[in-house]
């Protein structure tokens, strides 16, 4: 029994080795476990649904893009900034392609330039054309001068007198032209593009030229801005610059009228003739010496005697002699002629 006993261990372990060993050889070399092809499976699995995410993204966003609207935005300068919405999105000429589709506020800045502001439709599926033609800003230039009261002028055009606020103005070059009568003028190049330039202050400078005024016949009275300045001929050495109007006045003769631009260092020299519309009158009394007096002025002059430059018409003549009753009459004057009036006097009983 001790010995039976102490051999059934021995062949129970034989048998589990013949088990293990007949396992062993059923199994090829180099085998995966059990477990090998779930993994497989799985890869597989992944990939096939990352594929549908991606196709399901793609045909999302193509069906985005055919629910969008476009807007194409330009402007005129270009290279303003532009607001959608209150929101800023770039500058012209510029191209929207992701719009919601609906009513949109459209902003246009640009320096110098008035704010160009409208509203577009954006239409779904279609590009919306905004088009911008900007206005140039308003700006104004103050001109002042020492002493005031100096006209101003810009490209040739009178704007006021200084003190001067002149307004509407663009941003660019002007030529400006500042001028008081009796002082020299002075020519100035503004940009008022420049800020810096807005506000432009003259200190003006006397200044004076020789003016030479004759006339054919001489005598002719001269009067410059209602001043009478003398008779013909005239000449002054220090005459102040400016414009001026001239006015020349002869007895027997209508006016001349002209315009005098006197300008500094420049001699002016005018020379102007009369068309004369004169006739003589002889008058003679009997007896002789009585004074003449015509059409109301008193010439100083004893009859007999011959005036040569009166006026074409009728004058009023008046004769006095001591001692003889004063006469009055009328006598007419003919261009080139010289007419006769003789008149005897009554004398006083």
């Amino acid at each position: 029994m001790p010995e039976q006993h102490s051999h059934e261990p021995d062949r129970i372990d034989e048998l589990l080795g013949s088990l293990q060993e007949s396992r062993t050889t059923q199994s090829p070399a180099g085998a995966s476990a059990p477990p090998a092809p779930q993994h497989h499976r799985r890869t597989r699995i992944w990939i096939v649904l990352l594929s549908t995410v991606i196709v399901v993204a793609a045909a999302i966003f193509l069906l985005f893009q055919k629910r969008a609207a476009s807007l194409n935005i330009r402007s005129f300068p270009s290279g303003a900034t532009v607001f959608l919405d209150t929101r800023q999105v770039g500058t012209t000429p510029l191209v929207l392609s992701q719009v919601t589709p609906g009513t949109h506020a459209v902003e246009i800045r640009l320096s110098g330039w008035e704010v160009w502001t409208g509203t577009t439709v954006a239409v779904r599926g279609s590009t919306t054309q905004v088009i911008a033609n900007m206005t140039h800003a308003a700006y104004s230039l103050i001109v002042t001068s020492t002493p005031p009261g100096a006209t101003v002028a810009l490209d040739g055009t009178v704007k006021g007198i200084t003190p001067l606020t002149a307004t509407g103005l663009k941003p660019r070059n002007y030529s400006m032209v500042v001028s008081l009568k009796g002082y020299a003028a002075i020519s100035r190049t503004v940009d008022l593009s420049d800020s810096t330039q807005s506000i432009q202050d003259f200190t003006l400078v006397q200044a004076f030229a020789k003016l030479s005024i004759t006339s054919d016949p001489t005598g002719a009275e001269v009067v410059i801005d209602g001043k009478s300045y003398g008779i013909t001929p005239l000449k002054i050495d220090s005459f102040p610059v400016g414009d001026y109007a001239l006015t020349l006045k002869l007895e027997g003769s209508k006016d001349i009228t002209d315009m005098l631009s006197v300008k500094q260092g420049i001699p002016l020299a005018k020379q102007y003739k009369f068309d004369l519309a004169l006739g003589g009158l002889e008058i003679s009394s009997d007896p002789p010496g009585a004074s003449i007096t015509i059409d109301g002025q008193a010439t100083s002059q004893i009859a007999p005697f011959t005036f040569s430059t009166l006026k074409e018409g009728t004058h009023e003549i008046y004769l006095e002699l001591q001692g003889y009753l004063p006469w009055s009459g009328e006598a007419v004057v003919s261009t080139g002629q010289t007419s006769r009036l003789s008149i005897a006097l009554t004398k006083l009983q």
